[in-house]
C-alpha cells in the first residue's frame, strides 16, 4: 500500500497498519527517519511513478494553498496511467457540500463549494473519479469534516485565553476523530470493499464552542468571557467565519451502513477525553 502524505492521519494509518502486519510505503515533502517514507515533492514539474506502483494507494495530501485545482493529485494521476492501482482512497472534505443552511447533508446533496479550497477539492474529486473510470480503478472518496485527537484539541490556543461565540449563537458543528478514519480507511482498501463518496462525521455535532468548552473544563482552564453577537465575532476572528458560516448537519449513515460499521468516538466527550489521555501516555 502506497500513503501519500505522512501527516497526521497518514502516520496513524501506517501505525495501524503495522498491527496488523500490512507492509506499506509511504511519501511526504520531507524526509523522515523511517525508510518506508520517501520524501516526493507533489509540486514538481514531473512526478516520477517509481514507488506509485501499488495495488492500493490512499491519497492523504492536501491541495496547494493556491491557485485553481489540485495539480498535485493531477501529477500523480498521470504518472500512474501505466500502472493504475486496483484501488484508491482519497481523502476529500465535506467543504465540497458549501452552505447547506443547516440542512441534513448526504452524498446526494448538492455540491455547493463556495471557497477556494473546496473548489480545489472538487477539483480533486472530479480528477479521481475520472480517471478511475478510465482505468477500472475502485475508488472511495471520504469527505471528512473537522479532525481532531490527540494533539489537535486546540489546548494551546485555550491555554492562551480562545475567544468563543456564545453557545447559543454558534451553529452546531461536524468532526471526527482521527483513530475512526483510520478505522474507515483499513476498511476501504481491502479487496471487495464498497465504492464511491462517502461523508463520515460523528453522530453529536457539537458546536466549536461547546467543543472548545469541554476541552477547558477538562485541562483546567477557565475561557474568557464568550462573544454574544456572531458578527462582531467574526469580525474578530475572520479565520473562522468561512467555517462557521457554511451551516450543514453531515449526515454519515451511509459508510455506517456498507461497512456495518460504527466510530469508536460517536460523541465528542469521548473522543475529547481519549485524545487527553494519548497526550498524557506520550508525555
Amino acid at each position: 500500500m502506497l500513503i501519500v502524505g505522512m501527516g497526521y492521519v497518514g502516520h496513524a494509518l501506517g501505525q495501524a497498519l503495522d498491527r496488523e502486519g500490512v507492509q506499506w510505503l509511504g511519501w511526504r515533502r520531507q524526509a523522515d527517519d523511517d525508510p518506508r517514507i520517501r520524501p516526493v515533492d507533489l509540486d514538481a514539474e514531473t512526478l516520477s511513478a517509481d514507488g506509485a506502483g501499488t495495488r492500493r494507494i490512499v491519497y492523504l495530501a492536501p491541495p496547494p494553498k493556491s491557485g485553481a485545482g489540485d495539480p498535485r493529485l493531477r501529477r500523480l494521476l498521470a504518472a500512474l496511467e501505466s500502472e493504475p492501482p486496483e484501488r484508491f482512497v482519497y481523502a476529500s472534505t465535506t467543504g465540497v457540500y458549501g452552505n447547506q443552511h443547516g440542512a441534513v447533508v448526504t452524498e446526494e446533496a448538492s455540491l455547493q463549494a463556495a471557497s477556494p479550497r473546496a473548489l480545489r477539492r472538487l477539483d480533486a474529486e472530479q480528477a479521481l473519479v475520472e480517471a478511475a473510470s478510465r482505468w477500472g480503478t475502485q475508488w472511495a472518496i471520504l469527505r471528512l469534516p473537522g479532525i481532531y485527537g490527540p494533539g489537535r484539541l486546540r489546548e494551546e490556543a485555550i491555554r492562551a485565553g480562545l475567544e468563543l461565540p456564545c453557545p447559543e449563537v454558534c451553529p452546531p458543528g461536524n468532526r471526527i476523530h482521527r483513530d475512526d478514519i483510520v478505522a474507515v480507511i483499513q476498511r476501504l482498501v481491502v479487496s471487495g470493499a464498497p465504492t464511491g463518496f462517502f461523508n463520515l462525521a460523528d453522530a453529536e455535532h457539537m458546536s466549536s464552542t461547546d467543543f472548545a468548552t469541554a476541552v477547558a473544563q477538562r485541562i483546567g482552564v477557565v475561557l474568557p468571557p464568550c462573544i454574544p453577537d456572531i458578527d462582531a465575532y467574526y469580525a474578530a476572528h475572520p479565520g473562522m467565519a468561512s467555517f462557521l458560516r457554511e451551516q450543514r448537519w453531515v449526515d454519515s449513515s451511509r459508510v455506517r451502513q456498507a461497512l456495518d460499521w460504527a466510530p469508536r468516538y460517536d460523541d465528542a466527550i469521548s473522543g475529547i477525553e481519549a485524545s487527553l489521555g494519548g497526550d498524557r501516555e506520550r508525555r
